[in-house]
């Protein structure tokens, strides 16, 4: 129902794929993820099978390279068929970036000969249960030298991709480092390691399938498996992250939008002869959540060719203020496509209900959109910022 932004052939072709794989396989699936709370296999195998799980993998090494606009279109036609198939990739595909940008030449061909050649999964692993983002984080996780690599031990939760993940990308904090300006690490950990555990099950309400657990780990790391010096991943643009929710929870709205503007234009109600959509009330809020998407649309788009630029402050605030508004839009849009349901909105014979406990996710999601408006205000006032910090 929207347009797409002036696209070149190939990118436009990419987000073509994406939407009829999303349209005509996720979207089907989608509700059987979420009541049995269960990881979107099939659906990961419909994109090895296409070749996008190499989607962000640069083309030097096999993959398609997708640049960010193009991932954030490609990533909203996924949410458009299921929330927790976009969360996830969203998760895998943005640390591809970060091997990237910090890991070694020898790195980045193995672990990208992985993803493109044998399909393996990614998961980011950095929440702990007794830290926030909502001020600096205090990570615990700990990485203790010994010989031949490190012993990683710590507790994470909100491990999304869960059991399903083929690697782990723990972050922690070097052993004796002051803090993590100083000691951050990060090491890819597999997900056979014997020293990993599940200690806590997930059972949401909302993106039920991204099967994020509570996970322990008590591991030995090879120094081969670490990814950049120490702190060096505090160097380089994390704003991945954030793009990708903006992309995941606008296309859920989006998925809402046009379900409830197809129901209002057929459904009828006695005594009317005409449909909901001849109503006032439907059209005005009709009109209101689809002027809200598309301002969201012209966020994400925004804030994905600053990121192309590479200027962090600029990128740092188009990012927060595309992930802000497209929270806040899915999350509206989705309650307000219930109400103009009726009933039958709350009904589970309808998506609707599925699309708002899934964008209930969205401005909790770090950066929370408390964290965005506190961060895109102090960008606006000329003071310094940062999105996520720790300590």
């Amino acid at each position: 129902m929207f347009p797409l932004p002036p696209l070149r052939p190939e990118q436009r072709a990419l987000v073509q794929q994406v939407t009829a794989l999303s349209r005509e396989r996720f979207a089907p699936r989608a509700a059987r993820y979420d009541a049995e709370s269960v990881f979107p296999t099939e659906n990961y195998e419909d994109l090895r099978v296409a070749g996008l799980l190499g989607l962000t993998v640069p083309k030097e090494h096999g993959g398609l390279g997708a640049d960010p606009l193009t991932y954030a279109l490609c990533l909203l036609e996924i949410a458009k068929g299921c929330s927790s198939t976009a969360l996830t990739f969203n998760m895998h595909a943005t640390i591809i970036t970060f091997i990237a940008a910090i890991g070694t030449e020898e790195q980045k061909q193995r672990y990208f000969d992985e993803v493109v050649k044998n399909g393996r999964l990614i998961a980011s692993i950095t929440s702990e249960p007794e830290s926030s983002f909502r001020d600096k984080f205090v990570i615990q996780t700990v990485f203790r030298p010994v010989n031949g690599g490190y012993h990683v031990s710590g507790l994470k939760h909100f491990c999304s991709l869960g059991d399903s993940a083929d690697y782990y990308f723990v972050s922690g904090i070097l052993e004796g480092s002051a803090s993590a300006r100083e000691g951050l690490l990060s090491a890819l950990i597999r997900r056979t390691d014997p020293g990993i555990k599940v200690e806590g099950i997930w059972n949401a309400t909302g993106m039920r399938g991204t099967i994020s657990h509570t996970i322990r780990y008590d591991s030995f790391v090879d120094r081969s498996d670490i990814i950049g010096a120490p702190a060096q991943l505090l160097t380089i643009d994390l704003s991945g992250f954030a793009l990708g929710y903006a992309a995941t929870y606008l296309g859920i709205g989006e998925a809402a939008f046009d379900f409830i503007v197809e129901y209002a234009k057929t459904k009828t109600f006695k005594p009317s002869t005409e449909p909901l959509s001849h109503h006032p009330l439907t059209q005005r809020t009709i009109a209101e959540m689809g002027t809200a998407i598309r301002a969201a649309r012209g966020l994400l788009c925004e804030a994905a060719l600053v990121k192309m630029e590479g200027d962090k402050e600029a990128t740092m605030l188009a990012v927060n203020q595309a992930k802000y508004f497209g929270a806040e839009v899915g999350a509206m849009v989705t309650e307000r496509a219930i109400r103009l349901a009726g009933g039958r909105g709350i009904l589970k014979d309808l998506p609707l209900e599925r699309w708002h406990r899934d964008s209930l996710a969205g401005p909790v999601m770090p950066p929370s959109n408390d964290r965005c408006l506190e961060t895109i205000g102090k960008v606006l006032c000329g003071l310094k910022a940062a999105t996520l910090e720790f300590q």
